[in-house]
């Protein structure tokens, strides 16, 4: 690890100030950061740690949307009242995420910013229809979440950026929402495929909202908006649900890596997706 100069500002002024300099990067949690910087893929003259500034790690209500602060530690989204009732699925997912240590350092804006295609809270942030805002010395701009992921570890964060917070709407309240993952180990797991699913169905048995996201299966996380329209409109049964989960695995582009090949990813996504929609349809799920 080389040499770095580490500041820690008290204000976001201050930070966006420091973060204009050139070789100047933010750190929040450090789960992710400091290992990257360990393997020499993360350069920095000057780490500006944003821990200090409180106004980021709110979790609140504001004009009928859902406002996360960058610096809310998956324990704290967790524990949140708010999310449980209005976004659960996001809950789930910050409950499975790494080990109990990770879950009170690691932070929603660092998941975000790390843009791992395997990054558990960005398929259930996809499903939410998620902007993120950001702030630098310049000004402040907003991104939905498809327009902010580019690539693996590509963002459209501008040098000096700092994401100020994430909003998203609540989800209705007669939708149903679930987060699944396939993995290998619970502490240490990087998912090999996940899902974040969104299911309404109103009283005739027809889908009134649907959203279908994948993780760790493209450069990006992705929504299948395909496999959501072959839902939209129409009563629910097992062949409407195989019809969308095959859809979703259409949509797929994933690669072979040491942790699971590109036909298991694509076979996994379509299994999950199923499985979710089975589960919130009330539908037994068939073993396969």
């Amino acid at each position: 690890m080389t040499s770095f100069a580490f500041i820690a500002p008290d204000s976001l002024p201050e930070a966006c100030r420091l973060l204009a300099a050139a070789g100047s990067r933010p750190i929040a949690g450090g789960t992710d950061v400091i290992p990257q910087m360990r393997d020499g893929r993360f350069q920095a003259t000057t780490l500006v740690d944003l821990s200090r500034l409180h106004a980021l790690d709110t979790i609140a209500r504001a004009n009928n949307q859902i406002v996360i602060g960058s610096l809310a530690t998956y324990t704290a989204m967790l524990n949140s009242p708010l999310l449980q009732e209005q976004a659960p699925f996001l809950t789930q997912v910050c409950g499975v995420v790494g080990g109990v240590q990770t879950q009170n350092r690691g932070t929603l804006g660092g998941n975000i910013a790390n843009a791992s295609p395997a990054g558990d809270s960005l398929p259930v942030l996809l499903a939410l229809d998620a902007v993120v805002e950001l702030v630098s010395a310049a000004g402040e701009r907003s991104l939905p979440l498809t327009g902010f992921l580019l690539g693996p570890g590509r963002t459209a964060l501008l040098p000096g950026e700092i994401i100020r917070q994430v909003r998203f709407s609540p989800l209705p309240a007669e939708a149903r929402s679930l987060f699944l993952r396939l993995g290998n180990r619970r502490g240490m797991l990087i998912s090999v495929v996940s899902a974040a699913l969104v299911l309404a169905v109103d009283d005739d048995g027809r889908v009134r909202d649907c959203r279908i996201a994948l993780g760790a299966v493209a450069p990006t996380a992705i929504r299948c908006r395909e496999a959501e329209a072959r839902l939209i409109g129409r009563r629910i049964d097992a062949a409407l649900i195989e019809d969308s989960a095959t859809a979703a695995a259409a949509a797929c582009r994933p690669i072979d890596d040491v942790r699971a090949s590109a036909a298991y990813r694509r076979h996994g996504a379509r299994v999950l997706v199923r499985r979710g929609l089975r589960q919130m349809a009330g539908l037994d799920e068939a073993t396969r």
